[in-house]
């Protein structure tokens, strides 16, 4: 049996570490990192629905469902009729949720500064390429 270890391992171990990172950083703002991805998302690509939403982040509908319910509860988020079609909620950010993801990226990038400071910058251009095509699929 080889000592060699698969490159899963690594990227296991690297994801488990970015997750207890990212969560002990935005608890204090009272958001987790899996609702910290979903608004920053959402940011990005509203107005959207909630099944384009789920295809991005490659979960379950109803998965999904819960996400949203949250965040619509903690008003970072509101749905509203698609005016193409009456069937879609589009959901978008509040003003609330806009000022909390200003607040989640400062700190997320303040914590990715600090967790890739050995690297340099042409390692970490190569590392995003590298992880974009991957997660490409």
């Amino acid at each position: 049996m080889s000592s060699k270890r698969r490159p899963f391992f690594y990227i296991h171990q690297l994801e488990q570490l970015v997750r207890l990172q990212l969560e002990s950083t935005l608890n204090p703002l009272g958001i987790t990192a899996g609702q910290y991805m979903i608004l920053s998302l959402i940011s990005h690509h509203e107005p959207i629905s909630s099944a384009e939403l789920s295809r991005l982040v490659r979960i379950t509908a109803q998965s999904m469902g819960e996400f949203i319910k949250y965040l619509e509860r903690k008003n970072w988020i509101l749905r509203r009729e698609d005016p193409g079609n009456k069937r879609v909620l589009l959901i978008e950010t509040t003003v609330e949720g806009r000022v909390l993801l200003r607040q989640c990226e400062q700190e997320v990038g303040n914590l990715e500064r600090d967790f890739f400071k050995s690297v340099s910058a042409q390692e970490l251009s190569l590392f995003e390429e590298t992880l974009k095509r991957l997660s490409a699929g």
